[in-house]
C-alpha cells in the first residue's frame, strides 16, 4: 500500500474554568456521591458513577496507564495519582508533581485533560475523575514535526509507527490491566490521495501491517501482557472506527483485549464528529464525549477546561474499567471488557453504538451476559455477581474462593466448577457440573447438577433446590451442615436423585436422637454413599432411609477421658462425662462442643474448662508464706544489735516475682506482688526480750502462663514477734519467734472459648495462719564482721473461702479447703561494716538451703456449677521441695539512730523467687 498522510484526530473545544467547592463529608448513599463537583462533570451521571462509589468501588489499588501528550504533573488534582510514566519527548520520567504536558495549544493538554477524566482526585474542587482514587502511569509519544502543532502525529508513516509503539511497548512492560489510548489515525482530511479514513477502507491484516509493523507488534506484546486496550474510535463522522480502534477487525486474535468508544453528546445522542461502531460493534460502546460545551476536565494551564470528542469518551471507559477491576481484583481484560460491554444500556442501533451507553453502576455488579463461555479464575478472592445473566454462554470457575451468583440467570451455556465455591442465591437455568475440587453451594435454584466434587448446600445452613436431576459420582461429596434446633442443610431435587461418594458431616453441633432430614428427591432416591465420614470423636451417625434421607446422632460409647493427655484433664473429663448422654440444658453449649469435638481437640477443651487458676493461685500464695517471716527476720535481726533500751521502729517497700514452673500436668504460675510493711520493737523487761509487731498489705498478680486466667489478690497482714539473746562461748545464741495472721481478697478471672466466649470471674477470700522460728549461732570475725550460722522453720496453714463463678456455662465453684506447708531452712549469713567517706554502711549476704514439706503439690476441689455431682480435683504448679536460698544487703547508717538500705532475697530451684525492698529504720 502506497504511503499516504496520516493525521492524529484530537479534537478539542475550549470552556469554562471551574468553581472551587469545598469537600463534604464521607459519603453513603447514591444521593450523598452526587455533590456539586460530581455534577460538574456531567459524564459522570450518564454512566451511573454514583450507584459504583455507594457500593464502595473508586478505583482504589487499580493503576491506569495512557499514551497521550503528557500529563501537567504538577496540577493539584493529578499530581498525587501519579505513580510513574515516562515522556518520549523530554525523554524523562513521570512523578508525583515532576513532569510536563507536551501539548502546547490554547484549549489546554489534551493529555492533562484525558487523565483527569479518568482519575482527578475527589477533593472538593473543581470536578473528579471516574476512578478518583485510581493511580495515573502516563507515558507522552514523541512527536518529531517542529512545524506542527504538538498533537499532530508526523506525515512520514515509519516515524508514526515508531513513536506511538515505542510508547505501548513502555507501558507493555509494566503489565498495567487498563491502557487508554484517545488516539486516532486517518487519512480523512487528504483530498489529493484515496484516504484510508477507517478500518474498512484498509484490506487485510497484512495491510496494516505493511503500514504500521511496530505498533502490530506492540498491539500483541500489549495482548501478551494482559491490559485491556481502550480506544476512542474517532472524530471523522465514520460509519465504522478508525485504523486503533478497529484492529481487530482485521487482526482478529486482538479483540478480547479491545474496547472501541464512540462519542455522545450532552443531550445522550452520538455526537456529531463521532464515528460509528460500525464493524467493531462487538467490542464497542458509547460514552459520554460532549458536543457544546464538552467535557469538564483539567487543563495543563491549571485549573479546568472543556473540550469534547471521542478522546473524552475514551477515558470514561478507562475510569470505569478501574471500578470494575477493583470490584473484580482478578479480572482479566477479557472479563473487564465483557463486563462493561453486557452491562452498557442497549441504544438500539447496534452499528451505531455497539453495545450502548456504558453503565459502571451495573458493571461493578458483574457480567450481565455470557457471550460464549466466561472461564474465570478468582484467585482466592471472594465476590459476587448480582446482575441477570442471559446469553448463550456459560460460566467456568477455577481457583480458589467463592464466587456467588445472586441474579436470576438465564444463560444457556454449561456452568462449570473447577475450583473453589460457586454459591447460587438466586435462580439458574444453566447446567451444572462440580468438578473434582469444585464446591456447588448456595440457597437457590438450579436446573440440574452433576458431582463429582463437592455439594454443599446452603451457605450455613439453607437449602438448595434443583429442578431437575441430581446425579452424584463416585468420589463426590455431599457436604452437610447443620444448627441449632434440628435444622439442617437441605438438597430438595425435583427429579431423581442417585447417590454415591462420601457423605461428609461438616459443621455442627450436631445433637443426640434427633433425625436430620437432608435430601428430598420427589421422583425417588437411588444408590448409596460409599461412606460417611466425620471428625466426631463421641458422637456416631446412622442413615435413615424412608421418603426423605435423613441422619439419626447417637452418643457412642468413647469416654470423654480417653484423649485427655494431664491428670487435670482426665479429671475435668471424668466428671463430665456421667451427663453427656442427656446434658443439662444449663450447659448445652459446652456439651454442644465436647461431644462434636474431634479427638485432637478434647486435651485442649479439658485444658480451658479444669479453672486451674485456682490451684495455681492456691500455689502461688501457700509458697509465698515465707516473705513475711524473711521480712521479719532481717528486721529483727538487725534490732538485736541496737541498745538493750532502744525502740526500734522500721518501714519496707517490697516488690517480689516469683516463677512457679508447672510439672506436665500444670501449668507456670507468674507471681507478682508489692507492698508495704511497717514494724517495729521494743526491749520486753530485763531478761534481754525484745517484742514486735508488723502491719503489711501487699498487692498479688496471679496468673497462667495465658493472660486469659488470672487472680488479683489484695493482702493484709498483722504478726507478732520476740526475739532473745544468749551468750554462749566465744558467740551469741540468737532467737526468733512469731506468727502471723493474713485475710487475702481474691478476684479471679479467666476466659472459656467454648460454646460461646465467657469471661468468668470470682470473688472470694482466703485467710493464712504463721507460726516461725529461727536459731543462729553469731561470732565475730575481726572487728566489724560477723557471721551466723542459722536454722529457720516456718509453718504456714492457707484457708480458701468458697466461692461460685459467674458469667457463663463453664462456671465453677469450690467449698472451702485447708492447706498447709512447712519449711525447714538451713543457712550461713554474714555481716560486715564498711567505713566510706566517714559514712558507715553494713553490707549482708547470706546463702542457704530449704526444704518444703506438707501440701507441696496445691489442689482444688472444684465443680461445675450447673452439673450437680461434677466434683473433681485439680493440682497448681507444685512448690519446690528444695530449693537454694540468697540474699544481700546495704544498709546506710544515716547517723545514731537512722538508716536506710536496700536488700534482695531470692529462692532457687523448681521455682524461682526475687524480691527487692527499700526500707528505713528509726531508733529512739
Amino acid at each position: 500500500m502506497s504511503r499516504k498522510r496520516i493525521s492524529s484526530s484530537l479534537l478539542m473545544q475550549a470552556g469554562l474554568l471551574g468553581l472551587a467547592l469545598q469537600p463534604g463529608a464521607q459519603a453513603a448513599s447514591v444521593q450523598d456521591w452526587e455533590t456539586q463537583e460530581y455534577k460538574r462533570q456531567a459524564g459522570l451521571g450518564m454512566i451511573q458513577a454514583a450507584q459504583a462509589y455507594a457500593l464502595g468501588f473508586t478505583g482504589q489499588g487499580v493503576t491506569v496507564g495512557y499514551l497521550d501528550s503528557g500529563i501537567a504533573a504538577s496540577h493539584p488534582e493529578l499530581s498525587a495519582a501519579i505513580v510513574g510514566g515516562f515522556n518520549f519527548n523530554t525523554h524523562t520520567a513521570y512523578a508525583p508533581g515532576i513532569g510536563l504536558d507536551s501539548d502546547l495549544t490554547p484549549t489546554g493538554g489534551h493529555g492533562t485533560h484525558v487523565a483527569g477524566i479518568i482519575g482527578a482526585r475527589r477533593d472538593g474542587v473543581g470536578m473528579h475523575g471516574v476512578a478518583f482514587n485510581s493511580t495515573l502511569f502516563p507515558v507522552a509519544y514523541a512527536d518529531d514535526d517542529d512545524d506542527s502543532p504538538p498533537l499532530s502525529l508526523h506525515p512520514d508513516t515509519a516515524d508514526i509507527d515508531k513513536a506511538l509503539a515505542t510508547g505501548w511497548n513502555y507501558l507493555a512492560d509494566f503489565k498495567l490491566p487498563i491502557i487508554n489510548s484517545s488516539l486516532g489515525i486517518n487519512n480523512c482530511n487528504d483530498a489529493s490521495d484515496p484516504p484510508p479514513c477507517n478500518i474498512t477502507d484498509y484490506s487485510s491484516a497484512q495491510d496494516i501491517a505493511e503500514w504500521m509493523p511496530l505498533s502490530v507488534a506492540a498491539f500483541h506484546k500489549s495482548v501478551a501482557a494482559g491490559s485491556l486496550m481502550v480506544f476512542a474510535t474517532g472524530n471523522e463522522s465514520q460509519p465504522h472506527p478508525d485504523l486503533l480502534a478497529g484492529s481487530p477487525h482485521w487482526i482478529p486474535e486482538l479483540k478480547d483485549n479491545w474496547l472501541a468508544v464512540t462519542a455522545l453528546d450532552e443531550q445522550g445522542q452520538l455526537a456529531s464528529y463521532a464515528n460509528r461502531c460500525g464493524v467493531a460493534a462487538e467490542w464497542c460502546l458509547a460514552a459520554p464525549g460532549g458536543d457544546e460545551p464538552g467535557i469538564y476536565s483539567t487543563s495543563s494551564k491549571g485549573g479546568y477546561v472543556t473540550m469534547g470528542g471521542t478522546s473524552m469518551a475514551s477515558p470514561h471507559v478507562a475510569g470505569a474499567a478501574a471500578l470494575v477491576k477493583q470490584a473484580f481484583p482478578y479480572f482479566t481484560a477479557y472479563h473487564l471488557q465483557q463486563t462493561l460491554l453486557t452491562t452498557a444500556t442497549d441504544m438500539g442501533d447496534r452499528a451505531t453504538y455497539g453495545w450502548g451507553l456504558m453503565n459502571v453502576g451495573k458493571a461493578v455488579r458483574g457480567p450481565a451476559q455470557f457471550t460464549r463461555q466466561f472461564d474465570v479464575d478468582t484467585l482466592g478472592f471472594d465476590s459476587t455477581f448480582s446482575n441477570d445473566i442471559s446469553g448463550t454462554g456459560g460460566l467456568t470457575k477455577r481457583g480458589a474462593g467463592s464466587l456467588q451468583l445472586t441474579g436470576n440467570n438465564s444463560y444457556s451455556g454449561p456452568t462449570t466448577i473447577h475450583g473453589g465455591r460457586l454459591a447460587v442465591n438466586g435462580t439458574l437455568a444453566s447446567a451444572v457440573t462440580i468438578e473434582p475440587g469444585g464446591t456447588l453451594g448456595g440457597a437457590g435454584v438450579v436446573s440440574q447438577v452433576k458431582n463429582y466434587g463437592t455439594l454443599a448446600p446452603g451457605n450455613s445452613v439453607g437449602t438448595l433446590t434443583v429442578n431437575g436431576n441430581y446425579t452424584a459420582h463416585d468420589g463426590s461429596v455431599h457436604e452437610l451442615e447443620v444448627g441449632p434446633a434440628g435444622a439442617t442443610d437441605r438438597l430438595v431435587v425435583g427429579g431423581t436423585a442417585h447417590l454415591a461418594g462420601t457423605l461428609k458431616l461438616a459443621g455442627g453441633p450436631y445433637r443426640q436422637n434427633i433425625p436430620y432430614s437432608f435430601l428430598q428427591a420427589n421422583q425417588g432416591v437411588t444408590g448409596e454413599f460409599a461412606h460417611i465420614t466425620y471428625s466426631m470423636a463421641f458422637l456416631s451417625p446412622t442413615l435413615l432411609r424412608g421418603q426423605d434421607l435423613a441422619l439419626l446422632i447417637k452418643r457412642n460409647d468413647v469416654p470423654f477421658a480417653r484423649y485427655t493427655e494431664t491428670a487435670n484433664q482426665y479429671a475435668v473429663a471424668q466428671a463430665l462425662d456421667p451427663a453427656s448422654t442427656q446434658p443439662p440444658a444449663a450447659m448445652d453449649g459446652i456439651y454442644d462442643s465436647l461431644l462434636n469435638a474431634s479427638a485432637g481437640q478434647v486435651a485442649g477443651y479439658m485444658e480451658q474448662l479444669q479453672g486451674q487458676i485456682h490451684a495455681g493461685t492456691s500455689a502461688a500464695l501457700l509458697g509465698n508464706g515465707d516473705l513475711l517471716p524473711r521480712t521479719l527476720a532481717r528486721h529483727a535481726t538487725s534490732a538485736r544489735l541496737t541498745r538493750e533500751k532502744d525502740t526500734v521502729l522500721w518501714a519496707d517497700v517490697i516488690q517480689q516475682r516469683r516463677d512457679l514452673d508447672g510439672d506436665g500436668n500444670s501449668r507456670d504460675v507468674r507471681h507478682d506482688a508489692g507492698g508495704l510493711f511497717l514494724g517495729g520493737d521494743t526491749a520486753l523487761g530485763s531478761q534481754g526480750w525484745r517484742l514486735g509487731a508488723a502491719l503489711g498489705y501487699l498487692e498479688n498478680r496471679i496468673k497462667l502462663d495465658t493472660r486469659s486466667h488470672s487472680t488479683r489478690s489484695n493482702s493484709v497482714s498483722a504478726a507478732l514477734y520476740g526475739t532473745q539473746r544468749w551468750q554462749a562461748g566465744n558467740g551469741h545464741l540468737n532467737l526468733l519467734a512469731g506468727g502471723a495472721y493474713t485475710r487475702h481478697s481474691l478476684d479471679s478471672r479467666r476466659q472459656v472459648d467454648l460454646g460461646s466466649t465467657q469471661t468468668l470471674k470470682a470473688d472470694y477470700k482466703a485467710h493464712s495462719v504463721q507460726a516461725f522460728a529461727q536459731l543462729g549461732y553469731e561470732l565475730s570475725v575481726g572487728e566489724r564482721s560477723r557471721i551466723e550460722p542459722y536454722a529457720n522453720i516456718n509453718w504456714h496453714q492457707l484457708r480458701n473461702g468458697s466461692f461460685t463463678e459467674t458469667g457463663g456455662q463453664a462456671a465453677l465453684r469450690g467449698n472451702s479447703q485447708t492447706q498447709d506447708l512447712s519449711t525447714l531452712t538451713l543457712g550461713l549469713r554474714g555481716k560486715t561494716m564498711v567505713e566510706l567517706n566517714n559514712t558507715h554502711i553494713a553490707l549482708t549476704a547470706g546463702l542457704g538451703w530449704r526444704h518444703a514439706m506438707g501440701d507441696t503439690l496445691p489442689e482444688r476441689q472444684l465443680a461445675f456449677a450447673a452439673l450437680p455431682g461434677s466434683n473433681f480435683r485439680i493440682s497448681g504448679a507444685p512448690i519446690a521441695k528444695n530449693a537454694a536460698v540468697a540474699e544481700l544487703g546495704a544498709e546506710l547508717l544515716a547517723s545514731e539512730r537512722t538508716s536506710l538500705g536496700l536488700n534482695y532475697q531470692g529462692q532457687f530451684g523448681r521455682n524461682q523467687d526475687h524480691a527487692g525492698s527499700l526500707f528505713l529504720k528509726v531508733k529512739f
